[in-house]
């Protein structure tokens, strides 16, 4: 089944982590029980972050520290369990329960992690990457899978957001900018970034609304004269891609209204809310900054008028109560600033 990615947790398990919940080594020997537990370092996903991903905790332990029980199916495996997430202490959250054999007082390895289904039973630390991932989905749905590769194989589709699997040395999260896929159905590296599915093929209202807010302007069309040869150009645009985050942030901000027009040139979607735009001050195409500073929520008209009227200059250090007078074709508008939104240019003038 293909869903779209909301986060991606992983932990690139040391050899040590990777030897005590698999009861190798000392701990097999008598030595010591071992760890039923993977760690993740709150020092490269925070317990906030934690809570932002699984939702509010199911329970607490000591010292008020938060616990999540959620249910996690297994990239290529039917079968999903709950599991428990714990706040252990300060410098961790752990997935807890991972300890082999499970009559050793381990009992929960996820699904997929468990040597029954192909996950190593011993590697090369010195070569091998062993990274434990957990992907949470658009739907709220969890599934967990893994991989052992110290960089990604020619036939895995890998962008900068997922290099970080490879790279980094510990833990971390990936929130993607851009739509992300994944097949539930697929067990080693299940990422993709173009729709296969006839359902997912049909742009969505987001899809469609971030096609437009990717565009700075439009291209013009070619004349056609009458008896005539019609000459067939070939143009190339570089696009550059904008934060999506800030777009959506920003439009929550003002609900969606226009910071110049209010309610007035834009029009209610199906769902309720306005439809709008969010325009950079200095075109990204001029070296404008992708920033909370740069960008201001507009109704499509004006943010057509902003490119292609006659606009006079936009000085953001005059702003005065929130507020700046600009001319539009020689007429009399006024910007309009959330205080919050305000601060963010005032720290960046301030710099």
């Amino acid at each position: 089944m293909e869903k779209i990615v909301s986060s991606i947790l992983f932990r690139r398990l040391t050899y040590n982590d990777f030897d005590k919940i698999n009861q190798q080594g000392s701990a097999y020997h008598g030595k010591g029980g071992g760890q039923g537990y993977i760690d993740f370092p709150t020092r490269n996903i925070s317990v906030q972050q934690w809570q932002q991903i699984l939702g509010n905790p199911t329970s607490y332990g000591a010292r008020n520290r938060p616990k999540w029980e959620i249910t996690v199916s297994s990239l290529g495996i039917a079968d999903s369990q709950d599991i428990l997430i714990s706040n252990r202490r300060d410098s961790s959250v752990s997935i807890t329960s991972q300890k082999l054999p499970e009559n050793s007082g381990g009992g929960n390895r996820i699904f997929s992690w468990h040597p029954n289904n192909s996950f190593p039973i011993n590697y090369n630390p010195d070569s091998d990457n062993l990274v434990v991932y957990i992907i949470k989905a658009d739907d709220d749905t969890f599934y967990a899978g893994w991989f052992l590769e110290s960089e990604p194989p020619k036939n895995w589709i890998v962008n900068e957001e997922l290099t970080v699997l490879f790279t980094e040395e510990s833990a971390g999260i990936i929130t993607p900018q851009y739509k992300m896929l994944f097949d539930t159905d697929t067990k080693k590296w299940p990422f993709y970034f173009d729709a296969q599915t006839i359902k997912n093929q049909l742009k969505s209202d987001e899809d469609i609304e971030a096609d437009l807010l990717n565009q700075d302007t439009s291209p013009k069309l070619t004349e056609i004269t009458d008896g005539e040869d019609v000459e067939v150009k070939e143009r190339i645009f570089k696009i550059r891609k904008r934060n999506n985050k800030i777009v959506k942030e920003l439009k929550r901000l003002y609900d969606g209204k226009c910071q110049i027009t209010g309610e007035d040139f834009t029009f209610k979607k199906k769902d309720g809310s306005f439809y709008s735009e969010v325009h950079h001050l200095l075109p990204l195409g001029e070296s404008g900054s992708d920033s909370y500073a740069n960008a201001i929520v507009i109704s499509p008209l004006i943010h057509r008028m902003l490119h292609y009227a006659e606009v006079s200059e936009i000085d953001l250090s005059k702003i005065v109560d929130n507020k700046l007078s600009i001319k539009i074709n020689g007429e009399d508008y006024e910007i309009k600033w959330h205080p919050d939104h305000t601060k963010t240019i005032e720290d960046s003038l301030a710099d």
